[in-house]
């Protein structure tokens, strides 16, 4: 078997756009992947026609050399536009393989590790009676674990952030206090503040409001997290934004987080080798995620069975 095309298919789905990546081969089996870094979708385009030229008859089974192949054969490694092509890419590989062996693609890395996967739901209303009865609604209905959404994160102007902590966090704590302790609630940010303005978010929340706070802070310096984690004891969910499993080994090895953001269509793919992640302990507490609301979630829901069933807990976005 032989690669014969690899086809980019930039379109817009729902808010989002999305970089869907075909890969085809000269035995009629085609594969499908997805790059995560939305709203650069042309940048990854132009690093798949790189990929593709060389790519071109190549063996697909060949996954982590193609892989290795991808990341190293250029001076400048790495980087979000080259590791979202690599993702892709390496995402349409599992899938052309695990289609040719007639296996899921979850048993070409490991097998699976659990039958049932916990996941979390989002409220999408602005902090006020609004978003609490989305949440009841979502307990309800059997959700037991939620992610709230910050005020004014609809806005589309420059977001200021001192204008939206005090009704955010204001909100927080009626959720809780609505909801019960047994609830897990957490809240993304999209790391729009800065150290002093997400200390001044947890400090006016009691203790135990929060179980997670996902991605407050830009992630480019982990001594600013550290900073943070000296003034709030809410556990930390990150990772989102990082373009290669390297990214988590300072804040894993540095106890500065709870929760890895893993985004599988970021990171480099199902093959950014979940057997070196094992050994880095990336899997502990890792929250598979999905910048995207299409293709992404079938690369989640391949990895979610791998996860440990100890210490680890998968949520939804």
């Amino acid at each position: 078997m032989k690669i014969t095309a690899i086809k980019s298919y930039a379109v817009k789905v729902g808010i989002r756009n999305q970089l869907l990546v075909k890969v085809e081969t000269d035995e009629g089996i085609f594969g499908w992947g997805e790059s995560g870094l939305s709203g650069r979708e042309k940048a990854v385009v132009g690093a798949l026609e790189h990929y593709a030229e060389f790519l071109r008859g190549r063996d697909p089974f060949r996954i982590g050399a193609l892989w290795q192949e991808m990341y190293r054969s250029q001076y400048f490694e790495g980087g979000r536009v080259l590791q979202a092509a690599i993702s892709a890419i390496d995402i349409a590989l599992y899938d052309i393989k695990g289609k040719a062996l007639g296996v899921p693609v979850y048993e070409l890395l490991g097998g699976k590790q659990r039958d049932r996967i916990p996941t979390f739901a989002t409220t999408f209303a602005e902090p006020g009676p609004a978003m609490i009865e989305q949440a009841q609604m979502l307990l309800e209905h059997g959700w037991t674990a939620m992610r709230l959404s910050p005020s004014g994160h609809e806005n589309k102007d420059v977001y200021e952030p001192r204008e939206h902590i005090a009704t955010t966090a204001k909100w927080c704590v009626k959720a809780r206090e609505t909801l019960g302790e047994d609830v897990v609630l957490g809240i993304d940010y999209h790391h729009r503040l800065s150290v002093a303005e997400a200390a001044s978010f947890c400090q006016k929340m009691p203790s135990g409001t929060l179980d997670f706070l996902e991605e407050p802070i830009r992630d480019e310096a982990p001594s600013s997290y550290e900073a943070l984690r000296r003034l709030t004891g809410i556990p930390f969910a990150i990772g989102e934004e990082f373009a290669s499993k390297w990214q988590f080994q300072p804040y894993i090895e540095r106890d500065i987080h709870q929760y890895n953001r893993l985004d599988v269509c970021n990171v480099g793919g199902l093959g950014s080798r979940p057997a070196q992640a094992r050994r880095k302990r990336i899997w502990d507490s890792t929250i598979p995620t999905s910048s995207q609301f299409s293709r992404g979630w079938s690369e989640r829901i391949t990895l979610f069975p791998m996860l440990p069933a100890w210490g680890s807990r998968s949520m939804r976005n």
